[in-house]
C-alpha cells in the first residue's frame, strides 16, 4: 500500500485539505461527528498537520501537533504536543496507524529545540503507543479544559516520546503543566 507522507503547517492548510483531515476524523470517531463537522482538531491548534495520504491524495491518517514550553517539576520543557490522532477505518489494522507515528518521530527528530513528544489518550490505546515508542508516565497532567473553560489536573494515561532529551531527563511522578489547553 502507497501512502504518501506530508507535513502541512496549520497556517498554510488548504480549505480542501481541512475538509479532507475533517471527513477522516469524523470516519475514524463517528460518535463526534458534529464536533469534527466543524473543526480538524480539539484544544490547542495544531501548529502543524501530519498526515498520510492514499494515492488519490485523500487523507488515510493524521494528527495534529504543536510546540509548547510546558513546566513539568518546576522545570522548562519544550513539548511537541500530539492530539487528534486518526487512521481511516479502511486502513486500520494494516500498520498505517505505526506509520503515521513513525513518520510523527523522524518528523520530530528535524526539530532540535523540543525535548519530548507528549500526548494523553485512552486507556484502550496505551499499547499502540507504546509499540509506537512513546512510553507511560505517572505524570498528572494540569490544562485548560476546552470543553469546561476551567483548568483541570488529568491522572488519565500520559505518554511521552524521547525526541532531543533522554528519558532519564523525564521528571517522573511531577505534576505536567502545559499552560494552555491540551493538544
Amino acid at each position: 500500500m502507497t501512502l504518501t507522507p506530508h507535513v502541512t503547517p496549520r497556517a498554510d492548510l488548504p480549505p480542501e485539505l481541512e475538509a479532507g483531515l475533517r471527513s477522516l476524523l469524523i470516519a475514524a470517531y463517528p460518535q463526534f461527528a458534529d464536533f469534527w463537522a466543524g473543526t480538524s482538531y480539539w484544544g490547542s491548534e495544531p501548529e502543524w498537520h501530519l498526515w498520510l495520504a492514499d494515492p488519490a491524495g485523500v487523507p488515510a491518517a493524521q494528527l495534529g501537533c504543536g510546540r509548547r514550553v510546558a513546566e513539568v517539576g518546576g522545570r522548562e520543557v519544550t513539548l511537541v504536543g500530539v492530539g487528534g490522532v486518526a487512521t481511516h477505518p479502511a486502513f486500520q489494522r494494516r500498520g498505517v496507524g505505526l506509520r503515521l507515528l513513525r513518520e510523527l518521530r523522524a518528523f520530530l527528530h528535524t526539530q532540535p529545540e523540543v525535548d519530548f513528544a507528549f500526548l494523553q489518550c485512552r486507556e484502550e490505546v496505551v499499547p499502540f503507543y507504546e509499540r509506537s515508542g512513546f512510553v507511560r508516565v505517572p505524570n498528572p497532567v494540569h490544562y485548560l479544559d476546552p470543553d469546561e473553560d476551567r483548568w483541570v489536573t488529568d491522572h488519565g494515561p500520559t505518554m511521552i516520546l524521547p525526541v532531543q532529551a533522554g528519558l532519564g531527563d523525564w521528571p517522573v511522578g511531577e505534576r505536567v503543566n502545559l499552560r494552555g489547553m491540551p493538544w
